[in-house]
C-alpha cells in the first residue's frame, strides 16, 4: 500500500483523530519510511481536504464543519448519481453485474462484522462510480471520498441500520435491473442523504 493510501485510511478508519496535529516524524517511524515521502503524502491529502497545512504551525487532521459537510453531500449525491446514469446508458449489464458482486460481498460483510460491512458498503458506492469510466468524476469523488468514509466510520450504526443500508443497495440494483432508471437514481440519491439524515440526529445532539 502507498504511503498517501495508509495515511488516508489512518484518518478514515479513526486511527488518527479528527483536529489531531500529524507528526511527520512519527508516521515516518510508524510506517518505516523516511519524511520525504510522508511529506509528499500529506500534501496530497490536502488536495482531499483530510488535512490542513499550516506553515509554522504544523499538519492538522480535517475537523467536521457543518457548512462544508452540506457541501460534501451535496457534491457526493451529484456525483454518484451522475455516475449511475452513465452506467445504465453505456452498459445496464455491466453495471448490474458488478453491483451484484457488491451485494454479495456486503450479506457476507453483515455476517462478519460493523467494520467490514463498512467496507463493502464503500465499495458498492466506489463501485458505481469506477465502472462509469469518466476520469474527471472519478478524480472528483477521490477528492471527498475520504471525508465521506470518515464521517460514516464515526457514526454508531446499529445492526438494523446496517441491514437497511444493505437493503438499499438491493433496491437500486432491482431498480436498474427492471429498467427503472428514474427510480434507481432516485432510490440511490435518498439512500446517500441518509448520510446528512444520520449525522443530524446523532452528531449534532452530542
Amino acid at each position: 500500500m502507498l504511503v498517501v493510501d495508509r495515511i488516508r485510511e489512518m484518518i478514515v478508519e479513526d486511527e488518527i483523530e479528527l483536529g489531531a496535529l500529524i507528526s511527520e516524524n512519527d508516521l515516518a517511524a510508524r510506517l518505516g519510511v523516511s519524511r520525504s515521502p510522508i511529506r509528499e503524502a500529506l500534501q496530497r491529502l490536502e488536495i482531499e481536504r483530510l488535512v490542513q497545512i499550516f506553515p509554522q504551525r504544523g499538519t492538522f487532521v480535517f475537523q467536521f464543519e457543518e457548512k462544508q459537510l452540506e457541501q460534501t453531500f451535496e457534491m457526493r449525491d451529484i456525483l454518484e448519481s451522475g455516475a449511475l446514469q452513465i452506467c445504465i446508458r453505456h452498459d445496464r449489464d455491466l453495471i448490474v453485474e458488478r453491483l451484484d458482486e457488491s451485494l454479495e460481498k456486503g450479506a457476507v460483510a453483515l455476517r462478519q462484522s460493523a467494520a467490514e460491512f463498512r467496507k463493502a458498503d464503500a465499495g458498492f458506492h466506489s463501485t458505481i462510480v469506477e465502472t462509469c469510466g469518466n476520469r474527471d468524476l472519478i478524480d472528483a469523488y477521490v477528492r471527498i471520498s475520504g471525508r465521506v468514509r470518515s464521517l460514516l466510520n464515526r457514526l454508531a450504526r446499529t445492526d438494523a441500520e446496517l441491514q437497511g443500508s444493505q437493503n438499499d443497495h438491493a433496491a437500486i440494483v432491482d431498480h436498474i435491473r427492471a429498467g427503472r432508471d428514474a427510480d434507481a437514481v432516485q432510490a440511490l440519491s435518498w439512500h446517500m442523504n441518509g448520510l446528512p439524515r444520520m449525522y443530524a440526529e446523532k452528531f449534532k445532539q452530542t
